[in-house]
């Protein structure tokens, strides 16, 4: 994998419950290798299972995940049978190689420095967005914090290729868990 050869980011958005909660899934994509996702998480200890007001109180470390892209979809349609929906993205070939450098500068940093996952602070959404510099980032919107409607929040702002469609239509077909079972 060369950094040279990203040509955009595919974003995933996982649900596995609440139509207003779900978890986003960035997948770089490359001219010379297979997709290469980053997912932000909580480090769950063995046994201890991820609760709400826990995620509020410095329960949780924040870690980053990087993986294939089979895997991390697979496992949320295959094994923990959730709903995945998949977005290319309009994000041009020579930004998303700086927003793969703003995964990867936090990720590193964790290595020396712990930090805290927080359910609204620091959270699988609201860290992608303060990765950018604070001049850069997308101006605050509801949908950030209940991220079940981001790609609504994507649509609108045009973030997200679209092909035309209206954003109920592009939704429908976006949900990609059969392909991904069959994959």
């Amino acid at each position: 994998m060369r950094l040279s050869q990203i040509t955009g980011i595919d974003l995933a958005i996982n649900y596995w419950g609440s139509p207003w909660i779900a978890h986003p899934i960035a997948s770089f994509q490359f001219t010379d290798a297979p997709p290469l996702c980053f997912s932000i998480e909580i480090r769950k200890k063995l046994g201890r299972t991820y609760s709400t007001i826990g995620g509020l109180y410095r329960q949780f470390e924040l870690i980053y995940i990087v993986a294939d892209e089979r895997d991390v979809i697979r496992l949320r349609t295959n094994y923990r049978k959730e709903d995945v929906y998949l977005y290319r993205t309009t994000v041009s070939p020579v930004n998303a190689r700086e927003r793969f450098l703003e995964y990867i500068h936090p990720l590193n940093a964790l290595r020396n420095k712990p930090r805290w996952y927080n359910a609204i602070t620091t959270n699988c959404t609201t860290s992608i967005r303060t990765q950018h510099p604070a001049n850069e980032r997308v101006p605050w919107d509801w949908r950030i914090l209940l991220n079940g409607k981001g790609d609504e929040l994507l649509y609108e702002r045009h973030a997200i290729v679209t092909g035309g469609l209206p954003f109920a239509e592009l939704r429908t077909r976006s949900l990609i868990d059969t392909r991904a079972r069959a994959a």
